[in-house]
């Protein structure tokens, strides 16, 4: 079999590509993926932050080692300051759905 100049796979695979536009899948490799639904990330207030927080037994400096912040970035979430980021906010989710999820990083 004579091997290809990539001048002549990439008109190639044009080719396949433009057949299979046209309903042609012959000589074509189709794979089907599946996306999961991926729920969206909520945005927690103040209060449930704090009232995560507190739900968890944990200090401020405490839920901030735990997520990994600031003492201070928890500090100001609580008192309405600032806002936590997207990644902060579905650590909350997580925590607030399956608590023992904290066992992963608090030795007791």
């Amino acid at each position: 079999m004579k091997e290809q100049s990539y001048f002549e796979s990439i008109m190639e695979g044009l080719q396949q590509a433009v057949d299979f536009k046209n309903g042609d899948n012959s000589k074509c490799r189709v794979r089907m993926v599946t996306i999961p639904d991926v729920e969206p990330v909520s945005e927690y207030s103040k209060e449930q932050i704090k009232e995560l927080r507190i739900k968890n037994n944990f200090t401020q400096k405490t839920f901030a080692d735990v997520l990994g912040v600031s003492a201070k970035s928890v500090e100001a979430w609580e008192a309405g300051i600032r806002k936590p980021t997207g990644t902060a906010n579905r650590l909350f989710q997580l925590i607030e759905r399956e608590p023992s999820v904290i066992n992963y990083v608090v030795k007791f």
